[in-house]
């Protein structure tokens, strides 16, 4: 859990509705620059029809949503603000926004120019309950306006309904950089993230595994004394690295021995 040094999605919420208001600060006027400057949508707006929102951080509200966002009509975000989105989020998947994504997001964002937080996309799937109480999944991408000190103002996103329910262990979150001349996007971080803590949990094979990796041996040397495929050693490596959110073997090793999985 990363509560305890990290500020929550609903947390930051509380902090940005106790501030006093601003005449000076970022206007909506700005945001329609933005949109109009970043334009991330038409290139699939053929081939599907998302919902489009924009939800105000300091309201708790949204200021617009498409007419259906997973059966629901817009009045009933407009209305019910972020509280009408609680009450139909999976809990697992809540918690994980709240108290992992959302805060891994902000230290990604501390990391770049405010004026440029519109410039990037992160995506990752959603569960929620439709209007007839089926469970389904939704894609979500989305980009931050941020005022000078970089604390998001305004969050902009389109939300595709995939109309049924995808089993999403793990759930992954990829962020992208728009290109300057905002015609296409660079996936530059990609983070995977377990409903359950006891997920992250490496098997005992995998283990065994890094055991060897430590050692110096490479893959073909690991299958060779485990009596498994190369490809299958491949595999588990891979899998560690998802579990850890580590890039290459070196930091895998280095994060396990850190740790004390080894």
């Amino acid at each position: 859990m990363k509560t305890k040094d990290n500020l929550t999605w609903l947390g930051y919420f509380d902090i940005q509705q106790a501030k006093s208001d601003d005449p000076d600060q970022l206007q909506l006027a700005d945001f329609e620059e933005f949109f109009l400057a970043n334009n991330i949508v038409h290139s699939f707006l053929r081939h599907s029809t998302p919902s489009i929102y924009l939800l105000d951080y300091k309201k708790r509200t949204y200021l617009n949503m498409s007419e259906n966002c997973a059966g629901y009509k817009a009045e009933s975000f407009l209305r019910g603000g972020v509280d009408h989105t609680l009450e139909i989020y999976d809990p697992l998947h809540l918690r994980l926004l709240n108290n992992e994504i959302f805060p891994d997001r902000l230290t990604f964002l501390a990391g770049v120019e405010p004026e440029n937080h519109k410039n990037y996309v992160f995506s990752f799937i959603q569960n929620v309950k439709n209007l007839k109480g089926e469970d389904i999944s939704l894609l979500q991408r989305n980009c931050f306006v941020s005022d000078e000190l970089g604390n998001p103002l305004f969050s902009v996103g389109i939300v595709f309904n995939i109309n049924l329910h995808i089993p999403t262990q793990p759930v992954v979150q990829t962020i992208e950089k728009i290109d300057s001349n905002g015609l296409s996007c660079d996936t530059i971080a990609r983070q995977v993230y377990y409903l359950n803590g006891e997920d992250k949990l490496l098997s005992k094979r995998e283990k065994e595994v890094l055991q060897w990796m430590a050692e110096g041996l490479s893959s073909k040397m690991i299958a060779e004394k485990m009596f498994l495929s190369e490809f299958t050693v491949i595999n588990h490596r891979r899998n560690m690295q998802d579990k850890t959110n580590t890039p290459n073997a070196i930091a895998l090793v280095s994060f396990a021995i850190r740790n004390g999985l080894i």
